[in-house]
């Protein structure tokens, strides 16, 4: 009979242990910056100059894009039109400069500056030493830059 009364005990602990695990997933943001950047953002646009030794530039293009970058404070889901869903994680790795943030997808890593950041719109900038240009060409096709300087901008999706 004891037994017969630990049964509804032990199945009341097994639903209120069992919470919702999104939201443990969550992590608190660590700058303002990263409080802003949660959501979703269409990249619109990434621009690229690449310079010489001199400081001239040798090179501009840019793109157009529809790509949809959506972070959750730990991890970014990139999907492109058409394509399927690539996760990354992100961090904020200078305790001393919230506009650095790093990309991780296995061993790749990039760091980016977000030079601008409001409720509607995001800009980033990546730079890249001896970039080749132009971008889609292969690599034994390209002209090597002195710097590459790519603007990445963003919209928030509403």
């Amino acid at each position: 009979m004891k037994k017969l009364l630990l049964l509804p005990l032990f199945f009341a602990l097994v639903l209120t242990s069992c919470g919702d695990d999104e939201d443990e997933k969550l992590e608190p943001p660590v700058s303002e910056i990263d409080a802003k950047m949660r959501g979703d953002w269409t990249n619109t646009q990434i621009k690229r100059v690449y310079y010489s030794d001199q400081n001239e530039v040798m090179y501009t293009d840019s793109v157009q894009y529809q790509t949809t970058f959506s972070f959750n404070g730990k991890q970014l889901t990139v999907t492109a039109p058409g394509s399927n869903p690539e996760v990354m994680n992100y961090s904020f790795p200078d305790p001393d400069d919230s506009t650095v943030i790093e990309l991780q997808r296995g061993a790749d890593r990039g760091k980016y500056t977000v030079s601008s950041i409001s409720d509607s719109d995001m800009t980033w900038v990546e730079e890249k030493q001896y970039a080749g240009f132009p971008e889609e060409a292969p690599d034994n096709e390209k002209t090597t830059s002195q710097k590459g300087v790519y603007t990445w901008k963003f919209v928030r999706k509403r």
